[in-house]
């Protein structure tokens, strides 16, 4: 992350542990067990075991618990108790805001206003916003709407009259909901207003109702006012409702229209592949290596690996030979296959240390000018230490050390300093 981009989001860059807790003991859960789940979620959070925490508050925000799914976008946010990513982070904000959590969609907005495009993205998907205006004739205003409803019910009868493009139907409920201070139906009644759908075409009205939802931090809202002032084409009435944005106080967005049915909490595949440099052994040249890599998360902090390297390949390795047989070159070759158990962890951002310890196979072979070729196989402990920087939530460079203790043969211990791109999905 980038320090720019970095103090862009300070505000939220690190959301307290004791504020996600709060927010979670006050709320209830959907499903029968989900109590004593919650219960043991809360209390690795106070305890600040974040890799505890984490898959038990995933767990809870895939049953839906709006507040769970906001503390699983602080995780991921933080970097804490998963791999930090704010792509995802975002998605889990948006998931909880569309379920009217006015915390997380303050995040968004606030986000989507500094113009980050993944919170752009994510608030776009839980504010429908009309089709262009269409060409039949302008339907007469409507009059004002009866004694508020229960919201969510109103919420959802407006949305499906939008998805329909009957906005005659659609408009007055959203009135009602913008009436009622949903940030999300004031900016679409200004958008009615604005294109003459279902309702009398009135730019005046429409601003108002604009300025209304970027007074609560509505990103969108925000975006409209401010490029109807840059390019001088708003109305005197724009010009005269424009106000600076505010934090959301209160607001209930419609549900997002598809979720991901499985959210990784740190586990999947990984395939690499390396390149480095091996330290001189007793008798043989230092050589070039490269390597291919094949592994597996557990969760963010443990994993395997398994490797196969070519250590040494066509190595000069005369001083060895002439030892024994003055006078005569050779080369030397050594390849290794190695299972390794990693421990992962985390510095909190994109970077990640990284320690190895297993066992390897090895086979060398020497061949000689005057003795013809020797081969033999070894076998020992695998120790090593990397540092990887995660370019992207799929795509990673890492750099380290790995020694190969000799166990039988005649290698010695070899160590390989090198660098592997790492691929995860």
């Amino acid at each position: 992350m980038s320090d720019t981009h970095r103090t862009q989001f300070a505000s939220i860059e690190k959301i307290p542990a004791a504020l996600c807790l709060a927010l979670c003991l006050a709320s209830g859960f959907a499903h029968a067990d989900d109590g004593a789940l919650a219960r043991e979620a809360n209390a690795a959070l106070a305890q600040k075991d974040y890799n505890s925490a984490f898959p038990k508050f995933l767990s809870l925000a895939q049953h839906g618990n709006a507040t769970a799914q906001f503390n699983v976008g602080a995780f991921y946010i933080n970097g804490q108790g998963v791999q930090k990513d704010e792509k995802r982070a975002y998605e889990w904000f948006a998931k909880s805001a569309a379920q009217g959590n006015a915390p997380a969609l303050q995040i968004l907005q606030s986000a989507a206003a500094k113009g980050n495009e993944d919170a752009k993205s994510e608030l776009n998907k839980i504010q429908p916003k009309p089709a262009s205006a269409p060409t039949l004739a302008q339907a007469p205003s409507p009059q004002a709407p009866a004694a508020p409803r229960d919201e969510k019910t109103l919420l959802t009868e407006a949305n499906t009259a939008l998805s329909q493009k009957d906005y005659n139907s659609a408009f007055p409920k959203f009135l009602a909901l913008a009436q009622q201070g949903n940030a999300v139906a004031q900016f679409n009644v200004g958008a009615f207003y604005f294109n003459g759908q279902g309702v009398q075409k009135d730019e005046k009205q429409a601003y108002e109702w604009f300025a209304k939802s970027a007074a609560q931090g509505n990103a969108r809202a925000i975006e409209v006012m401010q490029n109807a002032a840059a390019k001088q084409k708003e109305t005197a009435a724009a010009k005269s409702v424009l106000v600076a944005p505010a934090p959301s106080t209160a607001a209930a967005a419609p549900r997002a229209a598809s979720a991901r049915q499985r959210e990784s909490s740190g586990s999947g595949f990984t395939l690499g592949v390396s390149a480095g440099a091996t330290s001189k052994i007793t008798g043989v040249s230092n050589s070039s290596s490269f390597g291919l890599l094949a592994g597996y998360r557990f969760d963010p902090s443990w994993g395997v690996e398994l490797a196969y390297n070519s250590l040494y390949r066509n190595a000069n390795a005369n001083t060895l030979l002439s030892a024994t047989y003055p006078g005569t070159t050779g080369t030397f070759d050594l390849s290794s296959v190695s299972a390794v158990g990693q421990y992962i962890y985390s510095l909190g951002s994109n970077v990640s240390l990284i320690g190895n310890l297993g066992v390897h196979s090895s086979s060398y072979k020497l061949n000689s000018s005057g003795s013809g070729a020797k081969s033999g196989s070894s076998s020992g402990l695998v120790v090593g230490g990397k540092v990887q920087y995660d370019l992207t939530q799929s795509l990673g460079i890492r750099g380290g050390f790995d020694t190969y203790t000799e166990s039988g043969g005649m290698t010695g211990n070899v160590t390989e300093i090198g660098i592997a791109v790492i691929n995860r999905f």
